[in-house]
């Protein structure tokens, strides 16, 4: 019984993997009009993530925001901002705006396909890669096979290895889901989940001070889910 837990465990994880290297992936299917998360750090909640979607004839355009504040005791001890707009075409991305405020360090990335290459610029320098590319903002379970992935805090393209590991149950707002574990290695460390249907449920990784972060659902379970 147990090796037959651990095989169907198995076949699902690869199922995942196999249909996010294909599938172009539907936001407004999977989520609906927005995702969105709690930011926690040492057990308080500091900070918020979230993700609309709409449609904008046939591409789909996402709009990122998160805000993290950090106090200790009366002071400002840390702020964060970051905002991002993207439009999707035939489920990979054509455009990119990328607005980062980190503690008071600007960051500006502007970014958009032309022919085989996303060319933009990050703080008025140009750069050029090759497209397609999926930039690291998590909600499009088409990344999970790619080894290439445009890192939207610092401009770079990030060579990574997304490695399927063990079925867990994740806290949403539909309650305990399955999902499957990801965890990323090389030029970015990571580690999320994403449910049956390639949804992004949960993400975990280390702060500059080597604190834990973590990201808890607060909707990401689609239309339906009950909220």
């Amino acid at each position: 019984m147990r090796f037959i837990r651990f095989l169907a465990a198995f076949l699902i994880a690869g199922q995942l993997w196999s249909a996010g290297a294909h599938a172009e992936a539907d936001p407004l299917d999977l989520y609906g009009e927005e995702v969105r998360f709690d930011i926690v750090r040492k057990g308080r909640t500091v900070g918020s993530h979230v993700v609309s979607f709409r449609r904008a004839g046939e591409a789909i355009e996402t709009r990122s925001e998160v805000r993290i504040a950090i106090d200790v005791l009366i002071f400002k001890a840390f702020r964060y901002r970051y905002d991002s707009d993207a439009r999707w075409e035939d489920g990979q991305l054509s455009q990119l705006t990328v607005d980062v405020d980190d503690n008071g360090k600007r960051t500006q990335l502007t970014a958009a396909v032309e022919g085989d290459a996303l060319s933009g610029t990050l703080n008025n320098a140009a750069f050029t890669a090759a497209a397609p590319l999926y930039p690291t903002e998590h909600w499009n379970p088409g990344v999970l096979p790619q080894r290439r992935v445009l890192n939207t805090l610092t401009g770079k393209v990030n060579n990574v290895i997304i490695e399927p590991g063990a079925r867990e149950y994740v806290a949403t707002e539909r309650g305990q889901v399955p999902a499957t574990y990801y965890r990323y290695t090389g030029d970015l460390l990571a580690e999320l989940w994403y449910d049956d249907d390639g949804r992004w449920v949960k993400m975990r990784f280390k702060g500059r001070d080597g604190s834990m972060i973590e990201y808890v659902c607060r909707r990401c379970q689609g239309p339906d889910a009950v909220s």
